[in-house]
């Protein structure tokens, strides 16, 4: 048996991957998407090897939100499909809010640049961007990444205090079920949103 790590800075779940977690968490309560278990693993718990989610499947990450995306399997749909079926392009832009608001509030919390956060600690998240980018249709498709992190930006600007509320959350418990990340967002911002109720442009502004 390994011997018990020690380290305090081992056993405590890191700061960042809090906030990065949360604002995951920010964008699937503000599309009215239910949470179903968020995990902000130690950095002990990382090296021991992959988390299980409640399906029982392996994540190799620091932290993670278990919740549906719109857009299933990103992958396996056709690229460029949403221009024969225009509906998708909703759920998708929906989809790119899920996937960038945890970095985009790392690097709040950090003071670094989103894009450069992105391609770093947010690898995961930016590579099923770019899954769901494929999908739109072509005169969508140069802008997309941009307009999704600036969307993210604003989101996570807008409702900060919740984020860091919901980090702070995290970071002492670990673990914690969706329905309590769900009712302190409602307690921190007044607000209980309906499922698709916001509109996505309202970001744009």
């Amino acid at each position: 048996m390994a011997p018990a790590v020690t380290d305090p800075i081992m056993n405590k779940c890191p700061r960042s991957t809090a906030f990065h977690e949360a604002g995951h968490a920010l964008a699937f309560w503000w599309n009215g998407q239910p949470i179903k278990r968020i995990t902000v693993r130690t950095k002990a718990e990382a090296c021991t090897g992959p988390l299980f989610d409640l399906r029982g499947n392996p994540q190799y990450a620091e932290g993670w939100v278990e919740a549906d995306y719109l857009v299933p399997r990103p992958a396996f749909d056709a690229p460029g499909i949403a221009e024969f079926l225009p509906s998708m392009v909703d759920a998708i832009e929906r989809d790119l809010l899920h996937c960038f608001a945890g970095p985009v509030a790392e690097a709040v919390y950090r003071h670094r640049r989103s894009d450069r956060l992105i391609r770093g600690s947010g690898r995961g998240d930016l590579d099923r961007g770019h899954e769901l980018i494929s999908l739109l249709p072509p005169r969508k498709l140069l802008d997309a990444q941009s307009q999704a992190i600036s969307r993210c930006s604003c989101l996570v600007h807008r409702y900060w205090p919740a984020v860091s509320a919901v980090a702070g959350f995290l970071q002492e418990h670990g673990t914690v079920e969706g329905n309590a990340v769900t009712a302190l967002l409602c307690e921190m911002t007044g607000e209980r949103p309906m499922s698709l109720g916001h509109q996505v442009a309202s970001l744009d502004s």
